[in-house]
């Protein structure tokens, strides 16, 4: 393998937020997460052009998860391709991807049963499926140790890294050791100030995983991230500061486990408190100061998922 191997961000902008895609230059040319369905021709085509690189010739889509903000524009690259590229998704999500309703089955699930007012929750509904350009039958499910090979010696490794949705993957280019781990990391927390994690256990797990035994030296993340002083870093990482990334996001994993063992020993409380419903004491203590009703946001779900966490534990 080249000792370097092109790799272009593409930041998608939605609504106050971004998303990064990744394209990869190999003789089958890939772009890992595509953003939501207007970031096709309103940020990943103008970006590739401006280097030079038609749209129309990527020939793998790889998607890292299946959350809407990654895998949405997935149908409108897939269309400019012709329909040529390869879409390739974890098989634990690719029901996300083939059908739009299993998006807000999972929105129900999470987020959605914290909102009480129907007016709220149609409205993300609503977001949800213009955000997906539209359903896709994908050509590979992968797992652990499936690899991916773009032509040449470019070959993707997939490692299972779950927790921040049941079924994210890293895709890790052999012999680099680069890793494109999309929101599998999430330090501090993003824009709204809180990581997103659905599985907390899981969550500590893999990013204890990338740090111990896969050992990137550059990490390529799907959002700008804070750090422990709040600030948002490069959604990039290289050389020394990936360990520091990862340490961090770990940190934040452990006091989070802590506030919820401590707020919750007793179980859910039944009074709601405002906008934070269950968990108002929570918000108060760790200074949480968003707003929950917005989409996407990470309390509702975060909290859920240290909840059934603490929960499972009682009952082991």
């Amino acid at each position: 393998m080249t000792k370097s191997i092109r790799v272009i961000p593409i930041e998608c902008k939605f609504g106050p937020i971004s998303a990064f895609a990744y394209y990869v230059d190999a003789p089958e040319p890939a772009i890992i997460d595509t953003g939501v369905s207007i970031s096709a021709w309103q940020d990943i085509e103008p970006t590739l052009a401006k280097h030079g690189i038609r749209i129309e010739d990527i020939r793998w889509i790889l998607l890292t998860h299946g959350h809407v903000d990654h895998l949405g524009g997935a149908f409108a690259v897939w269309e400019k391709t012709g329909r040529n590229a390869k879409v390739v998704i974890p098989k634990k999500e690719a029901r996300l991807l083939r059908d739009i309703n299993e998006q807000i089955v999972d929105y129900k699930s999470l987020q959605g049963k914290y909102i009480t007012d129907p007016a709220i929750q149609e409205k993300h509904i609503n977001m949800l499926t213009t955000d997906i350009g539209g359903p896709i039958e994908p050509d590979l499910e992968v797992v652990e140790g499936d690899s991916i090979h773009l032509g040449g010696n470019i070959t993707f490794k997939v490692i299972e890294t779950p927790g921040h949705s049941i079924g994210s993957v890293t895709f890790v280019l052999d012999e680099l050791d680069w890793a494109f781990a999309a929101d599998a990391v999430q330090m501090y927390g993003g824009f709204s100030g809180l990581p997103t994690i659905e599985k907390p256990t899981l969550y500590r797990k893999s990013v204890q995983r990338l740090l111990d035994e896969v050992r990137p030296n550059r990490l390529f993340l799907g959002h700008p991230f804070r750090n422990i002083n709040g600030d948002l870093e490069s959604a990039q990482i290289e050389d020394e500061q990936v360990a520091t990334v990862l340490e961090a996001s770990l940190d934040m994993d452990a006091k989070l486990r802590d506030v919820v063992k401590r707020h919750l020993a007793n179980g859910l409380p039944t009074k709601r408190n405002g906008l934070y419903g269950p968990f108002g004491s929570i918000a108060k203590e760790i200074g949480y100061k968003g707003d929950p009703r917005n989409l996407p946001c990470a309390f509702f779900v975060t909290m859920n998922g240290y909840q059934e966490e603490l929960i499972n534990s009682h009952n082991e």
